[in-house]
């Protein structure tokens, strides 16, 4: 009898130390975002005109972020997406410009907390720049491409708002380009003659804080309700690069409204579903 409860009681605390186990395991999240906005727009593009075009335009940002791995929780990864359209004008309103861009970054962060509420990540980005400006009055150079990769810095502030009901989470993130290489085109030099013929002379340059400066910065107040998580607020992109003895700007001030939420992935035999997951395909 005593040797019957003695291999119980071994079988019940093995299960017990194996549920722990269990429960303790630690799962990657990853943090994604979708936010859509309204921008105002300001383009000087001195290829197509010298006068400056403004605007509105829309605005679709896509992010995530997660860890590296689950036994390090300092450094992570982030992706971004951005897409921008917009119309332009301008002053006398005689003549339009057409802005279609495509922004995307990979980068890392640090970090850690200075303060109980307050988190800060450090860290930097490359990234892909891409835009075609289009002004139909133009004869002979109808478009521009606005093409450039650079190394940024960037970092991100979270701060917790703790209230009755709810913790809602104030959040400034900036980015900046400290070089990299852009493609801009002499004035009047025509794209048949730049690919066509392949005539790339002083259409590549190098590019710095002698030549670039800009300034990403979002800032966002994220509120949890019972089933979703909303984010509110501004956005702001300035840039001013030149070459070839042009001088080129673009501004854009968004309203930005989106979501966030938290996922996880199971794929292959060394990382399946827990089994009280439920699939459509089991």
């Amino acid at each position: 009898m005593i040797k019957k409860i003695f291999i119980i009681g071994i079988c019940f605390f093995t299960l017990n130390v194996f549920s722990q186990i269990t429960n303790e395991k630690k799962y990657l999240l990853t943090n994604n975002v979708n936010t859509i906005g309204i921008s105002t727009l300001s383009i000087n593009d001195p290829y197509l005109s010298p006068l400056t075009y403004s605007g509105v335009g829309i605005r679709y940002n896509f992010e995530n972020r997660r860890f590296f791995t689950t036994e390090n929780t300092h450094l992570s990864k982030q992706n971004k997406l951005g897409l921008l359209g917009g119309l332009t004008l301008n002053p006398a309103f005689t003549s339009s410009m057409t802005y279609l861009g495509l922004n995307y970054s990979w980068g890392m962060h640090y970090h850690f907390r200075p303060m109980k509420r307050l988190l800060l990540l450090a860290g930097g980005s490359s990234e892909l720049d891409l835009a075609v400006k289009n002004v139909p009055r133009n004869v002979n150079n109808p478009a521009n491409v606005d093409l450039a990769v650079d190394l940024n810095l960037s970092g991100v502030a979270i701060y917790d708002i703790k209230t009755r009901k709810r913790i809602m989470q104030l959040q400034l993130a900036i980015q900046s380009p400290l070089f990299g290489c852009m493609f801009v085109p002499r004035a009047g030099a025509s794209y048949y003659e730049m690919f066509d013929l392949w005539n790339l002379n002083d259409a590549v340059h190098f590019s710095s804080l002698h030549n670039k400066r800009g300034i990403q910065g979002d800032l966002m107040l994220q509120i949890p309700f019972n089933r979703t998580i909303w984010r509110f607020g501004i956005g702001y992109h300035g840039l001013k690069y030149s070459a070839n003895e042009l001088v080129f700007k673009r501004n854009e001030i968004s309203l930005l409204i989106g979501t966030s939420f938290d996922m996880t992935t199971f794929a292959g035999k060394k990382n399946p579903a827990p089994k009280n997951f439920i699939g459509t395909n089991e």
